[in-house]
């Protein structure tokens, strides 16, 4: 196995693990932040996977690393995949709650419109006595 493709793997294993972890602590602005180096790692381990394939010269000794590596890689990606569907539901069903509240907060406070169509204050009720005689 030629050294560029250890290096990619690597590097890929690593950029994977680290946004597994932000994922897994909910840090979804580091889990964002890591997508670029993500991208270039992937684009590294395709191309040196190429250079590697078209030199066709791996060892038994070589197969077997290059499967192991390949094997950390599934892993992790299927753990980054279950990490990944779990934010997108968690991130969903907050701006769920966000968004039926929304309405309700607005209308609680504003109840009525003006002229221009933006939201007037509610207008507070007088006080009132009544009396009851008859």
């Amino acid at each position: 196995m030629n050294p560029d493709l250890i290096d990619a793997a690597l590097s890929l294993l690593q950029v994977i693990a680290q946004e597994n972890e932000a994922l897994r602590s909910f840090d979804l602005r580091h889990a964002a932040s890591l997508t670029d180096g993500k991208a270039r790692a992937i684009e590294a381990f395709i191309a040196a996977q190429i250079r590697q394939d078209r030199a066709k010269k791996t060892d038994p000794a070589q197969r077997e690393a290059v499967l192991e590596m390949a094997a950390r890689l599934r892993d992790l990606v299927a753990e980054n995949r279950r990490l990944l569907e779990r934010a997108i539901s968690v991130q969903q069903r907050v701006i769920g709650v966000v968004a039926r509240a929304a309405p309700q907060a607005i209308a609680a406070k504003n109840s009525r419109y003006r002229p221009d169509g933006s939201l007037a204050a509610t207008r507070r009720m007088p006080a009132v006595a009544l009396s009851a005689r008859a």
